[in-house]
């Protein structure tokens, strides 16, 4: 962490190794894949000034170098800075999007570096590289994972002890006693031990003394458990700010703030985002003369009431008012038409005296 740090020889590759490492664990990758998802699933459509969707533009987003564009860019948040590399461009549309390996690039000079303990390099701001790359994400902002790097390795090392503690004491121990002294009696033994199972054994003389010393506690394990569980609640709020969504025993009321809490972090995900796109997506589509002057990339925006609130807020409306069937239609996907309200008993002989009347006159 300190050669990650040092203001004038800063060298990262071991930290990225130690994130390499951490992302390996599931409940860490899982955390940030659902994260993301909340961004990666949004449609993004270009409009103008007025907010009319300018469709031809739209097109253009809609390949793959543009869902890589915003996979790197939202990984900044936890990796800390990311450098991202654009392709040729053909027919309007980016061939590849990549990612500078992180460990040669030293954004607090500006450089792209050929060893990762070199401090000189390509200054990646220079013209002519300004059309081809852009850096996402603060300088000296390391991302989330160096705030998880401790819990996923506590976690790490309680499930490597809690393996030796089930290989240990879950096992039974094979144990063979003898007083022969005859080298070939003893190694038989020995196979027929080891041929036994996967479990421990050893052949000992009569006289020698076994001892295992075991915890008297019956829940020992959950000594390894608990730790194994904070670290991931400790882990869930570090990514998503609850442990709601990712806790099955959640209960209701809890998990709708949890879930609130979740929205948050996605708006504030999204608000980086189109942030990103505006301020430097859009000048560099511009380089390539793309015509987005005047434009911007928004995310298409979400109904903010489900189906059970329109259909509440429907019902009160009815009181007052009607309802166009294609709205309800088009609303609920539910083909309607309009009612044929019954006569009642009272208005019926009045109702076809009115109805003969208008035949006759």
């Amino acid at each position: 962490m300190l050669q990650a740090e040092s203001l004038q020889y800063p060298n990262r590759q071991e930290l990225y190794r130690l994130y390499k490492d951490i992302v390996l664990d599931a409940h860490l990758s899982g955390l940030i894949a659902t994260r993301k998802y909340q961004i990666l699933q949004n449609d993004y459509k270009v409009v103008d000034k007025a907010g009319s969707e300018v469709e031809d533009k739209t097109e253009l987003l809609k390949n793959k170098w543009f869902h890589d564009f915003l996979d790197y860019s939202l990984d900044s948040i936890f990796y800390g800075f990311s450098l991202i590399q654009f392709g040729s461009l053909q027919n309007d549309v980016f061939s590849t999007v990549d990612l500078v390996p992180r460990q040669y690039v030293k954004q607090e000079f500006d450089i792209v570096v050929d060893t990762p303990a070199a401090i000189t390099g390509e200054n990646f701001l220079d013209a002519k590289y300004r059309p081809w790359v852009i850096g996402v994400g603060q300088k000296r902002n390391l991302g989330l994972l160096a705030k998880a790097a401790p819990y996923v390795l506590w976690k790490k090392g309680a499930l490597q002890a809690w393996a030796e503690f089930a290989e240990i004491f879950g096992t039974p121990i094979s144990i063979g006693k003898t007083n022969v002294r005859d080298e070939t009696t003893r190694s038989n033994m020995e196979g027929f031990l080891k041929n036994m199972g996967v479990s421990a054994y050893g052949v000992f003389d009569t006289d020698d003394l076994i001892e295992i010393v075991e915890s008297n506690r019956s829940d020992a394990h959950q000594v390894f458990d608990m730790m194994i569980e904070r670290c991931n609640s400790e882990l869930s709020k570090l990514i998503l700010g609850q442990t709601g969504t990712t806790d099955e025993k959640s209960y209701s009321g809890s998990a709708n703030v949890h879930e609130r809490v979740l929205k948050m972090y996605g708006e504030a995900d999204e608000a980086f985002i189109e942030n990103v796109l505006k301020y430097q997506l859009v000048p560099l589509l511009n380089l390539h003369g793309l015509g987005f002057e005047g434009l911007s990339i928004e995310s298409e925006e979400e109904d903010k009431f489900s189906y059970e609130e329109k259909a509440k807020i429907d019902l009160e409306l009815l009181k007052y008012y009607d309802i166009d069937p294609v709205y309800i239609e088009n609303e609920y996907g539910t083909p309607v038409k309009a009612k044929v309200q019954p006569i009642d008993n009272k208005g019926s002989v009045t109702s076809v005296k009115n109805k003969l009347d208008e035949y006759y006159n």
